[in-house]
């Protein structure tokens, strides 16, 4: 089907007048909408979910991948300023049933860390030579913050890491506020391309839970995560981590937290090599998270992640790694 091209025209009144441009080209027959900026400065932010985007929405970096009914918004930006009109293209269809599937690009956490920026951090780092990677950390601001290479701004657990983790030879490709279909896009953009992993550790799916996605579709977004580290790396054990438990006692937002793991222990030999529940090790017999272990009651301290460290660390020597 030939390709159906959208001019979105966008204007905005700056400190000087300034007019801001970009094309929106929808390719039906692959399902895809490729932006083309205007101009080296202007960044194009966009959202897949039906809002208009801002600051927190993704960088456009690749052609977007639209399932039928998928519905794709841009806009121009400077900075963090909204620079024109929102441009809408969508695809025909019923619909996309989950959006924990669809890869997508964030910002949501760009208070404490540029995403792009840790991308392309990443893209270095596996480059032939660049680093030894055996153990790939797949994950978000929970992986991200423990430790490891890229470093991060925020290091909560570097203890832990050095001593169980940092003598496999472990990268951390975990982000702040990612969602499964965060990690799918990076998947899908290189990030494992240039590494010869020897297994891999998979924790998301706790920003899905967040008023985004139900545990079902949860489940399958983490499940489809395992399913494209098969299909990159199939050498590789995958060790899948049941979501940790959240809130300083149990409540709604505890429950769909259980009931996703139920789901992932339910398909966890048909997706990943071992799966590790870790939610005994850090609660208390009353269900209560103490603040020593995790003091936001979802990031773990270097204490929780003590926990973390061996029990991840007893499966990778369980597999002579």
């Amino acid at each position: 089907m030939r390709a159906l091209r959208l001019f979105s025209l966008l204007t905005a009144v700056l400190a000087t007048s300034h007019v801001a441009a970009f094309e929106l080209t929808l390719d039906a027959a692959k399902q895809t909408v490729t932006v083309v900026p205007a101009s080296p400065t202007e960044v194009v932010r966009y959202t897949l979910n039906g809002k208009d985007p801002d600051f927190s929405a993704g960088v456009y970096l690749a052609p977007i991948q639209l399932p039928e009914g998928g519905t794709v918004k841009a806009a121009a930006f400077e900075g963090n300023k909204l620079i024109g009109k929102v441009a809408t293209q969508t695809v025909s269809g019923a619909g996309p049933k989950n959006t924990a599937l669809v890869p997508l690009t964030q910002n949501r956490d760009w208070k404490s860390y540029d995403w792009v920026v840790r991308h392309n951090e990443i893209l270095a780092l596996n480059q032939p030579g660049a680093i030894r990677a055996d153990v790939v950390f797949l994950g978000d601001s929970i992986t991200h913050f423990w430790s490891g290479e890229p470093k991060a701004k925020r290091v909560s657990g570097k203890d832990s890491w050095e001593k169980w983790i940092a003598p496999h030879h472990p990268i951390n490709l975990g982000y702040g506020w990612d969602r499964t279909e965060n990690v799918l896009w990076r998947l899908r953009h290189g990030e494992i391309a240039g590494l010869k992993p020897k297994a891999f550790v998979v924790l998301i799916g706790t920003n899905n839970l967040s008023g985004f996605n139900p545990p079902a579709q949860t489940a399958e977004g983490v499940a489809e995560v395992c399913r494209e580290l098969r299909r990159q790396a199939p050498q590789a054990k995958i060790l899948l981590l049941a979501i940790l438990p959240r809130q300083a006692k149990p409540d709604a937002t505890r429950q769909r937290v259980t009931d996703t793991n139920v789901l992932l222990k339910a398909q966890a030999t048909q997706i990943a090599d071992a799966y590790l529940d870790l939610t005994d090790k850090l609660v208390e017999a009353d269900g209560s998270i103490l603040k020593e272990t995790m003091n936001d009651y979802l990031h773990p301290t270097n204490k929780g992640y003590e926990v973390m460290g061996a029990a991840i660390d007893a499966q990778l020597k369980a597999w002579s790694l």
